[in-house]
């Protein structure tokens, strides 16, 4: 199970149904294209940390066996500002807290300092975030090793 911050700025080209069910198809198979094709940074390191989990296997085959959420559901006013804390806790009761009880003995890993703060209390493995600014920080690349790691071991060590 990844969990990433917050969603950031949608792409230009992106648009999606006002209607709510519509808006949420389009949404996901938007996404999934991103994901499948390497839209932007973002979406190649998240392809390469599903390729280091889950090496030889189809991307179709990868994303079955994952679970990626945001640990806030609503983007930051400006793209890798702050969240109000009243919305990460609201978010945290919500919605992540109950995705993460779907998944008991998951491997969840926060990317980010971001999704590692909201995920206090839970037993998780934090790695660097997929995103700029912390995908190009020095470590990040071991530290997406470290989710592999634990996804074949099915456990999370303490360093």
């Amino acid at each position: 199970m990844l969990v990433v911050a917050e969603p950031g700025d949608p792409h230009d080209s992106e648009v999606h149904s006002a209607e709510p069910e519509a808006a949420l198809e389009s949404t996901f198979h938007y996404s999934y294209r991103c994901l499948q094709t390497g839209r932007d940074l973002y979406h190649r390191n998240i392809r390469r940390i599903l390729d280091m989990c889950f090496p030889d296997v189809p991307f179709d085959e990868q994303m079955r066996r994952t679970w990626k959420t945001e640990s806030v559901l609503c983007s930051a006013a400006k793209e890798g500002g702050a969240v109000p804390r009243m919305v990460e806790t609201a978010c945290r009761q919500r919605f992540l807290d109950r995705q993460l009880d779907l998944f008991p003995g998951a491997v969840v890993v926060a990317l980010g300092s971001k999704a590692t703060k909201r995920l206090r209390g839970r037993t998780f493995l934090s790695a660097s975030a997929a995103a700029p600014p912390g995908c190009n920080f020095r470590g990040a690349r071991e530290s997406w090793e470290r989710i592999a790691d634990a996804v074949r071991t099915g456990a999370i060590t303490k360093e």
